[in-house]
């Protein structure tokens, strides 16, 4: 029996069509703006929290309300951390240019300034870096793991990422494109 070269043809079409059909939707958290508990309303960032400038002493938590920012809250010792640092700067940066200015709060409560200084120069980081020294951040904004990332909007309200796996990445950079209507 032959088999023309046409026929084979359509079956390798035909199977790289099914491939393609099977092929999984990149997946998408579903993350919700944060909720005030009390109110059912969505919260919004306070950038009255006193935060210690490491990279610059003199900046404050507040020269960055009512705009677009990305805030990556870390533990310099933190391997997970360590990890993702150079990911989260990196879109940072990506979309800087669209307006979004992105800061990393590193942990209070038995980290050093030292630690943190360290992480600046291994991570090379060229964002600034705060620490929260007085431990008033992680309290109201933390979930008790690390890292963890907040996109906040130009009004204070936020989304959490509690993880950096890949369907909430796609949810985040779907939310800085529909921010800056790429």
């Amino acid at each position: 029996m032959r088999i023309s070269s046409r026929f084979l043809c359509f079956i390798a079409l035909a199977a790289s069509m099914s491939f393609a059909q099977l092929a999984p939707e990149p997946q998408m958290a579903d993350i919700p703006l944060m909720q005030d508990s009390t109110t059912n309303q969505p919260m919004k960032m306070d950038f009255s929290i006193p935060l210690t400038g490491i990279s610059d002493p003199g900046i404050l938590f507040s020269h960055f309300s009512k705009r677009p920012l990305l805030i990556y809250y870390f533990s310099p010792k933190c391997p997970h951390c360590q990890r993702h640092f150079p990911e989260m700067q990196d879109l940072m940066k990506e979309y800087e240019k669209d307006g979004l200015t992105g800061i990393a709060i590193g942990l209070g409560g038995g980290i050093k300034k030292n630690d943190i200084r360290l992480f600046i120069d291994q991570f090379h980081a060229v964002i600034p870096v705060f620490q929260d020294a007085n431990g008033k951040f992680g309290p109201v904004y933390g979930t008790g793991y690390i890292p963890v990332v907040y996109l906040v909007q130009k009004d204070g309200t936020f989304y959490r990422y509690e993880t950096l796996n890949e369907a909430n990445m796609n949810h985040m950079r779907a939310t800085l494109n529909k921010m800056f209507k790429k």
